[in-house]
This record gives C-alpha cells, sequence and structure tokens, in this order.
C-alpha cells in the first residue's frame, strides 16, 4: 500500500508557488500534501481526490478562498472537509466573514512551522474523532437490540471491505441447532439468555485476534456472523464449541439433560424429540476469488451451513467447492 495513503491528504491552496513549497516542506514528514494555484484548481482536486484537510489562501485572483470555501461547503462531496484560510499579518482579516463561509481556523503568514503543524493535527484529529462517532451512532441504530452486536448493515459493509482487500479472512455463519423447540419448551425469555449467551461465548474466544480483521455480528434470531483471520480460524472454532456445548447445558432442566433431549411440536405440528442444542457453523475464506460481493459469500454460506446441519452435534464445515 502506498504510505502516502496512510496519512491525511492535505490540499494547499495559493496563487504564490513559494507559499506552497514551503507548507508542503513544512508538512511533508506528518502528511501527504497535494497543491493548487487557485480556487478552480483546488475544486478540480476536490473533484478527482479524498482530502482530509484543505489550506486555502484568503488572496487569490479571480476566485478567492472566500468564494473558493463557499463553493466547498456548498457541495455535499466536500461539505465536511475543514477549511483552514492562510493570510497575511498585514492583510485585512475578516474573521466572522471566514468563519460564516465555513473555515474552521486560521494561519498566518510568515509561517510557523510548528503553529501549522500543530492546528493541521488538531483539526485532523477532530474530523477523525467525528467520524468515529457517527460511526458508533450508525452502529448503535443497526444494533441487534437482545446481543447489542451489530447487525445486517454492519456486517454487509464489513465483509464488502474485507472483499475489497482480498484478505485472508473466514466468513463464519453460524445458528444454533433446536433453538426454536428450545424456544417453545422454556419460553422466549430463557430463549434470549441462550443467546445472550452465546454471543458471550463469541466474544470471549474473539477477543484476542487482531481488530482489522475480526469482526462479530448479529443478524437476528439465532443467526450470528463472525469474521476470523484464516491463520486463527481453526483454533477459535474449537473454542467456540467447547465452550458452548459446556455452557449450554445450564440451560436445562436435569430431567432434560439425562434424557438428552426435549420433546415438543415440530414445524408440522407433530411431536418430536429434539436433542439439547448444537452450534452448526460454516465458514468461507473471502480470499477464494470467487466470492466477488456480499450476496455472493452469501450464498455460500446458506449452501454450506446446511451441510453442517447435516452433521450430528455442534459442526463447522468450509467451503471447499472449486473455484
Amino acid at each position: 500500500m502506498n504510505n502516502d495513503r496512510k496519512k491525511a491528504r492535505i490540499l494547499v491552496v495559493d496563487d504564490v508557488p513559494d507559499n506552497i513549497r514551503m507548507l508542503i516542506e513544512i508538512l511533508k514528514d506528518d502528511f501527504a500534501t497535494i497543491p493548487a494555484t487557485s480556487g478552480k484548481g483546488a475544486l478540480e482536486k476536490l473533484k478527482n481526490t479524498d482530502i482530509d484537510l484543505v489550506l486555502l489562501d484568503i488572496l487569490m485572483p479571480v476566485m478567492d478562498g472566500y468564494e473558493t470555501c463557499r463553493a466547498i461547503k456548498e457541495n455535499p462531496h466536500s461539505a465536511a472537509i475543514p477549511v483552514i484560510f492562510i493570510t497575511a499579518l498585514s492583510e485585512v482579516m475578516d474573521d466572522a466573514k471566514g468563519f460564516e463561509v465555513g473555515a474552521v481556523d486560521y494561519i498566518s503568514k510568515p509561517f510557523n512551522p510548528s503553529t501549522v503543524r500543530a492546528r493541521v493535527k488538531n483539526q485532523i484529529k477532530l474530523c477523525s474523532a467525528i467520524k468515529e462517532l457517527e460511526e458508533l451512532y450508525k452502529v448503535a441504530l443497526d444494533s441487534n437490540p437482545i446481543s447489542g452486536l451489530p447487525g445486517n448493515n454492519s456486517i454487509r459493509n464489513r465483509i464488502d471491505a474485507l472483499i475489497l482487500e482480498n484478505s485472508e479472512t473466514v466468513v463464519v455463519y453460524a445458528d444454533l441447532d433446536n433453538f426454536k423447540a428450545f424456544n417453545d419448551q422454556y419460553g422466549f425469555a430463557h430463549g434470549d439468555e441462550v443467546l445472550l449467551f452465546t454471543s458471550a461465548v463469541f466474544r470471549d474466544v474473539m477477543k484476542n485476534l487482531p481488530a482489522e480483521h475480526s469482526f462479530l455480528g448479529h443478524i437476528g434470531g439465532d443467526d450470528f456472523v463472525l469474521l476470523v483471520p484464516l491463520q486463527q480460524i481453526n483454533q477459535t472454532i474449537d473454542n467456540i464449541i467447547a465452550h458452548f456445548d459446556e455452557g449450554i447445558r445450564k440451560f436445562y432442566s436435569n430431567d432434560d439433560l439425562v434424557a438428552g433431549y426435549i420433546t415438543s411440536i415440530n414445524r408440522h405440528g407433530e411431536k418430536q424429540k429434539f436433542p439439547i442444542m448444537s452450534i452448526s457453523m460454516a465458514g468461507v475464506n473471502l480470499a477464494q476469488k470467487k466470492y466477488q460481493h456480499y450476496l455472493s459469500v452469501v450464498d455460500a454460506c446458506t449452501e454450506i451451513k446446511k451441510l453442517s446441519k447435516e452433521q450430528p452435534g455442534s459442526s463447522f464445515v468450509v467451503d471447499q467447492r472449486e473455484k
């Protein structure tokens, strides 16, 4: 990956090339910089480049800094990008007008390198914090009401992002065997306790996995999605099954545990014996080229889960089909 893309991108806009060179020199160690020598040029760069902050000179010919800033803020694509105005100490500066058109700060010429770096860093940190809060808000809206885990939108976004990275990550689709029968026999309140227990097992087992390549989501009901790094998939699954199989027994009465099953009504309205709950999991490796988008992953998981469901007890089946 290009190291510059890991850095925040700063668009430096000034009609004086020496000023641009000076700012680039000041910022080069901490930021990636993109130059523009006019307001119109800045707007063109914003159309075609992901920019994190704009350093914008006020006094420029044709289209001055105020007009340029106003245009930036009127465009939904660039409205959230912070703009810091550049002004000379000798210039007559209208602070109110600058803030009215959307600027967040001023930097004075001649440049003090420490001040320039500090003010740019502060705005980048502030924007990062705001984005993080917005993401947390989205996740909260999407969260499952029982487990509190991220829901369908968050799951889809994470999978799509990892597909683009061609990440060596396994998507695990998990659901509980005989959960409906348990719900019917013991009641929905106890069913919710089982879902909380299951999510706690996942959390505990996955807590030491690298955050950038791991994820836990709750589709709904007894269906969960896990993202696990390929190198750690076997140990993770073994731990999940061991913890689940041991802990699930506490939700049954002694009589049902001794019998090894409960008797409930199946989907056809007939009495049936249902074994103690187990967990079935299907896995697909996102690095396999056949998984080009989220829906292809869902289709594969659905097919592989059928095979997992056919296994007795808790099980895990990985997609081994040809690409």
